[in-house]
């Protein structure tokens, strides 16, 4: 006879909490004993460097992850923080050498010294885990990074690949100079182009206004009903239009009054919208 669903659900959650707190034990002693060391990584790795730690998953054909950036065995690696799951080790990694990356914005090529980070997702036997049985896993780790006592340590070992990045162009100063001149007037320049449509668009619903009376109410309420536009962030304001910020008029009046409602609307999200972009123009820096 089978145990009732209520006992087998109590059970398996009994387990689970049991592997939890094993899980936490093996944490603790783990990261007492590596967290903050300095290592290099004995395999490949990959990484998105994009502020967060990407999935590399550990088996015995090597390493496997989807992140963008790829990372030849020797890197040189700080060890963050351990995570102990129930079969399994998470090794959070920062590289130590950024990976520097290039791009093109307007007639400028920048760089940009990305920070990288790396988790290295280590199967573990569940008795290992169960037993809190941190030389063992600090055994299976040795396949994948070698500790030192220092950075400088690390840094003079054979294990190290050797990647550093090479210095930035010469006149590199200058040109993030003029890059700054170029991308405010760039942006003034676009803050200029959305306050002339505001500003057409809202002369446009005036030349058509009528002094028809149901229109006039609708008018009234439309407007009354816009001026709670609150968007203020500027790039939102760049990017915004009408259409995304009307609300539809009550179904029971009238098409004139519902004209009236639409136009009472549009002039005035044109008016905020033009008045909220002109104090989202930028300084200009002084030309090197």
């Amino acid at each position: 006879m089978s145990a009732p669903i209520f006992f087998r659900t109590t059970l398996a959650g009994v387990l689970m909490l049991a592997a939890t707190g094993f899980a936490s034990e093996l944490d603790d002693l783990l990261n007492q004993k590596l967290r903050g060391a300095w290592a290099v990584l004995e395999v490949e790795v990959y990484s998105g460097c994009a502020g967060t730690y990407s999935n590399n998953q550990v088996s015995e054909a090597g390493v496997t992850s989807k992140a963008r950036y790829r990372f030849e065995p020797g890197e040189l690696v700080k060890v963050d923080k351990l995570n102990a799951k129930r079969q399994r080790v998470d090794l959070m990694l920062s590289l130590d050498v950024p990976r520097r990356t290039s791009r093109r914005e307007g007639p400028f090529e920048l760089f940009d010294d990305l920070e990288c980070q790396v988790q290295l997702i280590v199967p573990i036997a569940r008795e290992d885990i169960k037993s809190s049985n941190d030389a063992a896993v600090i055994a299976r780790f040795e396949d994948l990074i070698t500790l030192y006592p220092s950075l400088e340590d690390a840094r003079e070992s054979d294990a190290w690949n050797g990647r550093e990045i090479g210095p930035l162009p010469a006149d590199y100063d200058q040109t993030l100079a003029r890059y700054a001149v170029w991308k405010a007037e760039q942006t003034n320049a676009a803050i200029a182009e959305a306050v002339r449509r505001a500003i057409d668009d809202a002369a446009d619903v005036a030349d058509s206004l009528s002094d028809d009376a149901e229109y006039l109410e609708g008018f009234g309420e439309g407007a009354e009903a816009m001026s709670s536009f609150a968007t203020t962030d500027c790039s939102s304001l760049l990017g915004t239009s009408f259409a995304f910020h009307d609300s539809s008029p009550p179904k029971t009046k009238t098409k004139r009054w519902r004209d009236g409602w639409r136009d009472g609307q549009e002039l005035i999200f044109n008016i905020l919208l033009a008045e909220r972009l002109q104090a989202c123009r930028v300084q200009v820096p002084p030309i090197p």
